[in-house]
């Protein structure tokens, strides 16, 4: 879950070194923009009314395999924010650009640095809802003179109903993937869009930065808590999040657990590979609000990252003990590694790349990469940056 001060930003996306715009034929492939103009007849639609859409590149070599990657971007956390959002290309599809192009890491076409799935299909799934692709408000709801809507869930069936023609259908494989709160919506969503896509279709997920916790901050308090209860009635989220999750939960009344991926792993069916740092930059400045960028803390905040990081991988416990699910867990300082070049290429854990350990999980050939990996503790991997930022920002698709 994101904070309140959070919201509204457009974070974790995509880039935080400069984009690599050359591919192996030395010009980087267009993503263009379909708007989906007849989902709104559905009442799919984004905070402020209009239509959802994705971006779509043909895959060059393999057009039958598909990577499906949300957009992150926080959430709003009450009426008001989500109003404020929805005036926004985090709520609004009306000045989205008809093309982005240069996206690194997982969705570049450079076979250089994408060796494993340059040549895919690649979607780039725009987030305009608000609460990771969940809402489900069936009227519209008024705040402050002005018209939004919740409705999250619909957008993302509207969209992989789309894919579904555009050749989803008859595919040989498909990835769902997001970074930071498109991280969030892969655990959240990826047993409701296995239930979309043909069964006979393998169908894997890798979430990005999204095993966000739920933890206390240096003073004791859970602040992630109270927002995440507020949005889970605001937006009815419940519709599209994992089924058996929250009926465990509902025993003690606690559904609203369910839209934390810690919670809702446990009880995951489809396949998925977990990404993340240990000492992720965004939760060191949000969930834990560490008063400062290691290293250059005090001897008493070191302690306290260290243990944040001993937590997090206390709570990733059920992916690391999984005989199933793949995992690569660094301890480098940064949020969303996945369209990120130098993390993508460089950033290493007993020697071997995220990219490399994910395709030996998904291939099931582990002969020369392992398919689960899990680092020291900060500041122990020399492949990571020395200094960290706190900062909540990336760079942005949209501008």
């Amino acid at each position: 879950m994101i904070p309140k001060h959070f919201s509204g930003v457009r974070v974790a996306v995509v880039i935080f070194v400069g984009l690599s715009l050359l591919t192996t034929n030395g010009l980087a492939a267009e993503f263009s923009l379909a708007l989906l103009e007849n989902a709104v007849d559905k009442g799919a639609v984004c905070l402020d009314g209009s239509p959802p859409g994705y971006y779509y590149r043909k895959g060059s070599t393999e057009p039958n395999k598909w990577i499906i990657h949300m957009e992150g971007g926080g959430y709003c956390s009450d009426e008001k924010d989500c109003l404020k959002r929805s005036r926004t290309d985090l709520g609004s599809s009306k000045n989205w650009k008809e093309s982005i192009i240069g996206l690194e890491g997982f969705l570049s076409d450079n076979c250089a640095e994408n060796p494993h799935f340059c040549g895919w299909s690649m979607v780039f799934i725009p987030y305009c809802d608000g609460a990771y692709f969940s809402g489900n408000v069936v009227h519209p709801v008024k705040v402050e003179f002005h018209t939004i809507y919740f409705r999250g869930i619909r957008v993302l069936d509207a969209i992989i109903d789309a894919l579904l023609t555009a050749g989803v259908s008859t595919s040989n494989q498909v990835v769902l993937t997001g970074c930071s709160a498109g991280g969030v919506s892969t655990y959240l969503h990826i047993d409701h869009v296995r239930g979309l896509i043909p069964g006979n279709i393998p169908l894997y997920g890798f979430a990005d930065a999204g095993y966000i916790l739920d933890a206390a901050n240096l003073n004791g308090d859970y602040v992630l808590r109270s927002h995440s209860q507020y949005v889970f009635k605001m937006q009815n989220i419940s519709y599209g999040l994992n089924q058996d999750c929250l009926a465990a939960m509902s025993a003690t009344n606690e559904k609203w657990k369910c839209s934390f991926c810690q919670y809702t792993y446990p009880y995951t069916k489809t396949p998925i590979f977990m990404y993340n740092s240990a000492f992720d930059t965004w939760q060191l400045a949000n969930v834990l609000q560490l008063d400062c960028v290691p290293p250059s803390c005090t001897e008493e905040q070191m302690r306290a990252l260290e243990s944040y990081g001993q937590e997090f991988l206390k709570a990733a416990s059920p992916a690391i003990q999984s005989p199933t699910n793949g995992v690569f867990i660094d301890s480098c300082l940064i949020h969303c590694q996945s369209l990120n070049t130098t993390s993508w290429t460089k950033f290493k854990v007993d020697n071997q790349t995220v990219g490399e350990t994910f395709y030996a999980w998904l291939t099931g050939n582990t002969a020369t990469y392992k398919s689960k990996v899990v680092d020291c503790a900060y500041p122990c991997n020399p492949t990571c940056p020395k200094e960290g930022s706190l900062q909540d920002t990336a760079s942005f698709v949209h501008e």
